[in-house]
């Protein structure tokens, strides 16, 4: 079974997820979370906010999953939130024209053609599928019909239905609209930010891949605004002169190939548009770091030009690798002042705020984070098979869903009491763990072991005469003895 099976194995035994309304006729991209994926989702989530928002001494909001159109209108969305699509001309089912045929020349091994797909435009696109044969997956008919397809999920206001709105694509609308509000009433300066998670829709043409390609979805994002004209004199506590010399995996634009470069070469030539935009960067490394992806697992990209969004002054994506090849779990944007200017000019609001004595609008720098397809590539990644008999997620105790296992030995009336003890004595500490008394013991170590639980402790009946337990750790299945007051001192 390669890694791609066995994470699959996983995730569906344990229902770490797995597709919503399964009783009923299956509708294509929605996910819901079982027990213990949640328990991941919400330590990425823990793990994300103390990084940014509290790391970064940002201000943090929740918004409207609702908008009105002309929020969208004022954005650029109605215009230009699209992919390009194909539907099969026998069966008429869609296809995302880009990633069929990034999928074709990925299987063929092509990395050329395939860094390429994303400098094409739709008539070219479709140019390359014929020639290549691609044929639909369902029938095999011809693909055809290409046009550009305005993601949104559209919905309607009211009784009547006579306003129309659409639900959110992007957690970041709201943040902007409410920006000028939040800026007066917590009396902030320049720079200064605001976060916010959240649910956010797009009406995939063809979601595939679990988590990586979805209709609904999480975003943890970050937008920090900025005078564009000020000095940079740091910012969110960060020793910048650190963070200029940190190394990150980089591939420039025009490139196919990543290099180890420092942040402060990528700001010298450019790739990285600002110090703001460049510790957003530093602190993204160091999520991928704590989350437990290493080293040669991620790298950042610079957008070609044919990608860019229509605000942009910048993005980078970060990228990891996973069983489907490197997916984008996290876009970051010099989004310009386009966003509060167009939402200004289509209210009549002067959003602009005072800096250093003068009126600016603010440029805004911004970091999204999708934490669903961040938990699967974690997942996909941690499978292990060292063959004890069983494959398990060796996940970092930052994101695992448990610290720690407890187990009595036996299904002993005094080992039972001892070992919830422990457990209570855990949880008093705000230390998840899991607690288990069916099965033997080597078959609840297989189990803690497949979600990933880092530790397992033991009671025994010796642990009733020297209160010493036995705690075995997940990667290397070794045990060693310790007092149960030490249990709680330990960092895992």
């Amino acid at each position: 079974m390669d890694n791609e099976s066995a994470a699959e194995d996983i995730i569906k035994r344990r229902a770490i997820f797995y597709r919503s309304f399964g009783i009923y006729a299956e509708v294509g991209g929605f996910y819901d979370y079982g027990p213990i994926g949640l328990k991941i989702k919400r330590n990425i989530e823990t793990a994300w906010r103390r990084l940014f928002p509290e790391g970064l001494g940002l201000l943090e909001v929740e918004t409207s999953m609702v908008l009105p159109e002309v929020v969208l209108k004022a954005s650029g969305h109605l215009a230009t939130f699209t992919d390009p699509v194909g539907v099969c001309t026998s069966c008429h089912t869609p296809y995302r024209l880009d990633k069929l045929l990034e999928e074709y020349y990925e299987s063929r091994g092509d990395s050329e053609s395939l860094s390429g797909v994303k400098r094409l435009k739709l008539n070219d696109l479709a140019a390359r599928i014929a020639s290549a044969g691609i044929k639909c997956e369902k029938c095999g008919g011809t693909i055809g019909n290409p046009e550009n397809f305005n993601l949104m999920f559209k919905t309607q206001i009211g009784q009547k239905g006579t306003d129309v709105a659409y639900l959110r694509p992007e957690t970041a609308q709201g943040i902007f609209v409410d920006f000028k509000d939040i800026y007066r009433a917590y009396g902030l300066k320049l720079p200064c930010g605001i976060s916010q998670v959240g649910k956010v829709f797009r009406n995939e043409i063809s979601p595939r891949q679990q988590l990586v390609r979805v209709r609904e979805f999480t975003q943890m994002e970050t937008e920090i605004f900025i005078d564009k004209d000020a000095k940079f004199d740091g910012f969110g506590g960060v020793d910048f002169s650190e963070a200029r010399n940190e190394k990150i995996p980089f591939i420039r634009r025009g490139e196919d190939s990543e290099s180890e470069l420092t942040i402060n070469e990528l700001l010298g030539d450019g790739a990285i548009p600002n110090e703001y935009f460049a510790i957003l960067l530093y602190k993204e490394k160091e999520l991928a770091e704590l989350l437990g992806l290493e080293k040669g697992r991620y790298r950042f990209r610079q957008l070609e030009k044919e990608e860019l969004p229509h605000y942009s002054m910048g993005n980078i994506d970060l990228e990891v690798k996973t069983s489907y090849g490197y997916i984008e779990v996290a876009g970051n944007a010099h989004r310009s002042d386009y966003d509060l200017s167009s939402h200004a000019k289509l209210s009549g609001k002067d959003l602009s705020v005072l800096s250093n004595e003068k009126k600016v609008l603010p440029h805004v720098i911004e970091a999204s984070i999708g934490i669903d397809r961040l938990l699967f590539s974690i997942i996909d990644g941690a499978v292990r098979d060292d063959g004890r008999g069983w494959k398990f997620l060796a996940l970092k105790g930052s994101v695992a869903p448990y610290l720690y296992a407890v187990f009595p030995l036996q299904k002993d009336e005094a080992l039972i009491k001892k070992a919830r003890e422990i457990k209570a004595e855990l949880e008093t500490k705000h230390v998840a763990s899991l607690y288990a008394e069916a099965g033997s013991i080597g078959k609840r170590y297989a189990r803690a072991d497949e979600i990933g639980i880092p530790n397992a402790i033991t009671v025994d009946f010796e642990t009733l005469e020297d209160k010493m337990i036995t705690i075995r750790d997940r990667d290397s299945s070794k045990q060693v003895r310790k007092g149960i007051a030490e249990i709680f001192d330990r960092v895992v």
